[in-house]
Parts: structure tokens; sequence; C-alpha cells
């Protein structure tokens, strides 16, 4: 592997920090299209040095992705049904994914060309997990300011407001799904660091503080979103990280570096907690269900503004319980009727059920999975969804902390799509950049024995 010089690696890194920090800011397009642009050339000129790494077995997701792009294309000009709307999404949004691409592939190779030197790579790992925990730290820093502000009564800009998304109502409003795809990965990476901490005898507030500092942040972020699944994620990858570290290095631990790991964890469940307590949705959850399984009985998923069936306990269902389950039963049934896809990213379950049931009213299924299915069929979700699940395999092979990226990070980002409506041109540019960075991280560079398994250490 050609060793990439340091102050390309540093400009990769920083291009990426900022990209990842605003991607999902409204009107940020020139600092996305800035820092992608200027990675991507950078990053051809990366890969042009290490081109002939690219003929492993580990490139293979790679390769997926390029089939998807290329499957794509196919879908545009021979089987989608809106030829317009595809057209339009195929130059606005697959183009600025290919685009990326370079970029990506371009950083996982230099930062991997850097292995051996630890001072180095411990510098690119800040600088990459500041990037991750960016969106977190804009939502508080947008919080406290205007806290603070508002005290005075003074006036707040538009982009420094938390609003919901409400389209052009709320120009700059961000909706929850996103704050959970871009926030939870920083949540994910931090406790697999911590782990890996843990793992070298090294957990102490010198070496953690970062990564114990944003879980809280992170769950304190969803309970005031009122974000439930977001909280559900949460649990998850606090009880697997838990579970690691009690049966594998509980013996590493100090007894202040345990208590002070219990007590972020103890501050973190409380939030869940209190969350699931405060959302009723929870308490209906099965009652809820019932109904909604049955949707050929009652069709009033076709359309909101027709209410919801009682359920067994005298109530009207909740809109979340009931539109998710029902959605992903009349999802799946179109997908299989459809194996092909309608051709759009994000409207294609509302088009499908248009075209069945002409007095429907339909957006998202919920699943970004089953969205991306219904737009670009079997064959696209495949291709998506083995790249992600081969990414995440290979990413074992990237040496410490880097390997953080693909089996926390990337993993992360997998789990939310299933249950959020997310199928659309940032969370899909995202998903798929990571997947061709992981893989780069993972290629093997001829010299593994000279490259300490561990990495380098938080000191």
């Amino acid at each position: 592997m050609q060793k990439i010089p340091h102050g390309i690696v540093l400009m990769m890194c920083v291009l990426f920090a900022l990209l990842y920090g605003v991607w999902i800011l409204p009107h940020t397009v020139f600092v996305r299209h800035f820092a992608m642009g200027l990675g991507s050339l950078l990053g051809l000129w990366v890969i042009y040095q290490n081109r002939f790494l690219l003929w492993q077995k580990r490139a293979l997701p790679m390769g997926l992705i390029l089939l998807l792009l290329i499957w794509v294309t196919i879908h545009l000009f021979w089987i989608g049904r809106d030829y317009p709307l595809q057209s339009l999404e195929y130059t606005k949004i697959w183009k600025k994914i290919a685009l990326s691409l370079p970029f990506a592939l371009g950083l996982g190779l230099a930062i991997a060309s850097n292995y051996c030197d630890l001072r180095k790579s411990r510098r690119y790992w800040q600088i990459i997990y500041l990037g991750f925990c960016l969106p977190t730290l804009i939502y508080f820093g947008k919080f406290a300011y205007a806290k603070l502000v508002g005290t005075y009564g003074y006036p707040i800009p538009g982009y420094l407001l938390l609003v919901p998304y409400g389209g052009g109502e709320q120009p700059f409003g961000i909706p929850r799904a996103w704050y959970v795809l871009f926030c939870l990965p920083a949540f994910a990476i931090a406790l697999g660091k911590i782990i890996q901490i843990i793992e070298q005898n090294n957990f102490g507030l010198r070496s953690s503080w970062p990564y114990l500092a944003i879980l809280p942040l992170t769950v304190a972020l969803f309970f005031v979103e009122a974000d439930r699944f977001g909280m559900v994620y949460v649990m998850i990858f606090l009880a697997l990280s838990l579970g690691i570290i009690l049966f594998k290095y509980c013996r590493r631990l100090s007894w202040g570096g345990g208590v002070m790991l219990l007590l972020v964890a103890t501050i973190s469940v409380g939030l869940v907690s209190l969350s699931v307590s405060k959302n009723p949705q929870w308490k209906t959850l099965v009652a809820d269900s019932k109904v909604a399984a049955q949707v050929d009985r009652y069709d009033n998923w076709k359309n909101r503004n027709r209410g919801y069936p009682i359920n067994e306990l005298g109530q009207i269902p909740t809109d979340s319980n009931y539109s998710r389950l029902a959605w992903a039963i009349v999802g799946s049934r179109l997908l299989i009727e459809n194996p092909l896809g309608y051709g759009l990213m994000s409207l294609s379950f509302a088009a499908l059920g248009k075209e069945k049931w002409p007095d429907s009213d339909l957006s998202w299924t919920h699943s970004a999975w089953l969205d991306f299915g219904l737009g670009y069929g079997l064959p696209g979700l495949f291709l998506l969804f083995f790249a992600v699940m081969l990414s995440w395999h290979y990413s074992v092979h990237s040496k410490a902390p880097w390997s953080l990226i693909g089996r926390w990070g990337l993993a992360s980002m997998a789990l939310v799509m299933t249950t959020k409506e997310v199928s659309a041109e940032s969370a899909i540019n995202a998903i798929i950049f990571l997947v061709f960075w992981v893989s780069a991280l993972s290629i093997n560079n001829g010299n593994p024995e000279t490259i300490p398994k561990q990495g380098f250490r938080d000191d």
C-alpha cells in the first residue's frame, strides 16, 4: 500500500467531519457539495496510488454498490413507471451518491495506509469521531442558544430554531428520524470504543471522557424529541455493550472505572425509562397491533382522514402504532406483487397504492428497507442489503479503533432503517458512503504483521 501524505489524510478527515456535521441541516447544500467535491478529487488521487489493492474479496461490497448504480440506471430507462420523476431523482440524488464514492473509498485507503503510524492514526480518529458527534453537539448548541436568548426576549434566527419538520412552513425543520439515523452512530461507536479501552486495561476518565459524555447526550436528545424507537435502539446497544463488558472484561475494570461506567449507564437507562413511562403509545401497543394486522377486514389504513377502527380496549389506536404495522403488511404485499419496484426512492409506496386503490392517500411504510425495495425492487433491495452486511462482516479485519465504524456505526444505521422512514437522499447517501469507507478500511495492505492489532492507546 502506498502511504498517503499526512496533510492529505488530515484534510480528508476534516472534510468528512464537516460533511457529516451538516448532512441533515437544511440550506447547507454548498457546504455539503464543497466537502464532497474536494474530498472526491483527493480520493481519486489516493485510489490511483493504491488501485491494485482493489482486486480482492473485501472489495466485494463496493462491487455490489456499483451494480446497484447500474441497476438504478437500467430501472430508469426500461422498468420505471414515472420517467419524469425518476429522471429528476436520478440526476439530483444518484448522481450525488456516485460522485461521493471516490471520497469514501479514498478516505478509507488513506487512513489504512497510515495504520502503522499510531500517532497520526490517533489524530485522524479524533477528527472522525468528532465528526460523528457533531449532529448531537450542534443540536444541543442550538438548544442552549435558544434557551439563553429566549430568556432575554431576543429574536432567534430560523436556522438556530429546533422545530419539527413542516415542509415549507418550517424551512429549517428537521424530521426526528434524521436525528436518530445520524446521532445513533456516535452513541454506538462510543460504546464500542469503551469496550476496546477496557480490553486494553486503560479505562479511566482521561481516556474515556469523550465517549462517556456522548452517551447521556444522545439519550437526552431522543428524550427531548420524544422518539420512542430511538430509545429502543439505545437500549439494544446499551444491553449489548454492558453484556460484553460483564461477561468478558469485568475483571479488567477498576472500582473507580466501574462506578463511572455504572453512573453513565444509570443516567442513560433512567432517561429511557422516563421516556417509556411518559409515552402512551407503548401502553396500547399490543391492542393497536391486533387491529392493525387486520388489513383485509379494516381498510382504514388507506387514508388517515377516515379514522381508525376501535381496538379491544375500546380506544382509537395511536397513529404510529396502527400505521406502522398496517403499512408494513400492505407494503410487503405490494413488494411481492411488484418485485421490480416502481422507481422512486421515497414515494413508491404512495404511487403503487394509488395505482391499486385510487382513493388511497399513503406516504412511507415507516421502514426504509421496505421503501427502498418498493422503489427499486427486490434486486435493488438485495444489492444494498448484502453490500451493508458484507461490509459489516469484513470490518472485523480493520485495525482498532477503525473497525468500530463498521461493527457499530454502520450496524446502527442499518438497524435504524428497519423502523424509520429514512429512504431519502441524505440517508441512502450516508449509508452507501459508509459501505465504501468501511470496505476500504478493511482492505489488506500486504503488511498486517507490522500493524498492532489493538491500535493506539487513548492515553
